[in-house]
């Protein structure tokens, strides 16, 4: 099979390389997927690059070399012998085994707690396509973490509240935004003059222009803050959020990988509590006693509610651009520009 594979870290020109790999072996509670699509998430470009090879490596149990990509949208080919929720022939989406080789790949493994099938939609209706379908695993799982494990948002408990995504634009703000509309909370949100309209078109309630006004001079008393972009913007992110100590304050952008990287496993973790103690009692002083660091985990409760919601017409992908395989190092490129309104989609045919 083709596979995109980095040998070591480095640009996408400099290490992207579509090669002949062995198609892997499904043991006894995987799957064998073939792959019609995947995407381009920004942590894909930084991993390119190194980012968080030490954890990651002691959690596949190899570094190099490695296929990237983390969505998966195919159809299983092979089953386990263990195997009973899926069987060959199914259409699914969802995100790799945390242990198997990653998305770039005409076939990829699984397990069946990782994938879902796909959505399906009334005949009257044009089929859900797998690109539409790669832009979404890994930024719904992640919203999940953020929005609902930590922020402890969902349909009974959004209602009325006062939400504040940052970055409304790319893939992550796309997905919370229309998943928060749905529970009934209002949303404000900042992007770029060019992406006003389409996010407006998401359902947020208030699209600020980043580029032409202080979002933190306009926003206040709000209950739940989900940070994209991090940096400087956090303090002013914390500014924004009531101070009673009931608001939640969840970023994405934290030193966790990075710290790891640094300094090894052991003084990582030492280094990374003291960070976030440090980080915590800063938003205390804004009266923000709920300071969470949040990451992606593979939830099939996230991949389900999105089907659902799929299905009955309430979200929508939200997808910037398509390429393929065979262009890998040009949509890299293009990720990493940071400009793109929604996902960026690889087509594996």
């Amino acid at each position: 099979m083709k596979g995109v594979v980095i040998h070591r870290y480095g640009s996408a020109a400099d290490v992207l390389n579509i090669e002949a790999v062995t198609i892997p072996e499904p043991r006894a509670n995987e799957v064998l997927i073939r792959q019609h699509a995947t995407s381009v998430n920004p942590i894909d470009c930084r991993m390119r690059s190194g980012y968080g090879h030490v954890l990651l490596a002691k959690m596949r149990g190899f570094e190099l070399p490695l296929i990237l990509g983390r969505d998966v949208a195919g159809e299983v080919v092979k089953v386990g012998p263990k195997v009973t929720e899926l069987q060959a022939g199914d259409a699914v989406f969802g995100v790799p085994s945390p242990k198997a080789q990653g998305t770039y790949a005409e076939y990829v493994i699984s397990t069946p707690a990782h994938v879902i099938p796909m959505p399906k939609l009334p005949e009257s209706e044009k089929p859900f396509s797998f690109e539409q379908a790669a832009s979404l695993p890994y930024v719904t799982c992640t919203v999940w973490d953020a929005l609902v494990t930590k922020a402890g948002l969902g349909p009974g408990s959004s209602s009325g509240k006062k939400v504040f995504v940052q970055g409304g634009s790319g893939g992550i703000g796309a997905l919370a935004i229309q998943l928060l509309k749905y529970w009934g909370a209002y949303v404000a949100t900042t992007c770029s003059t060019a992406h006003m309209e389409s996010v407006a078109a998401l359902g947020a309630d208030l699209v600020i222009d980043y580029t032409s006004e202080d979002y933190s001079r306009r926003l206040s008393g709000f209950d739940v803050a989900l940070e994209t972009v991090g940096g400087p913007l956090e303090e002013k992110t914390l500014g924004i959020l009531r101070s009673d100590g009931k608001a939640v304050f969840v970023t994405l952008i934290h030193p966790i990988l990075q710290t790891f990287d640094e300094s090894g496993l052991v003084w990582g973790a030492i280094r990374n509590l003291s960070q976030f103690r440090k980080q915590k009692c800063r938003a205390g002083a804004h009266g923000i006693q709920r300071y969470y660091w949040s990451t992606f985990k593979p939830s099939v409760d996230a991949l389900t509610t999105v089907r659902y919601l799929i299905e009955e017409g309430r979200l929508q992908p939200h997808i910037d651009r398509t390429f393929s395989l065979t262009d890998i190092i040009t949509a890299h490129e293009y990720c990493e520009q940071g400009k793109a309104n929604g996902k960026v989609v690889i087509n594996v045919e």
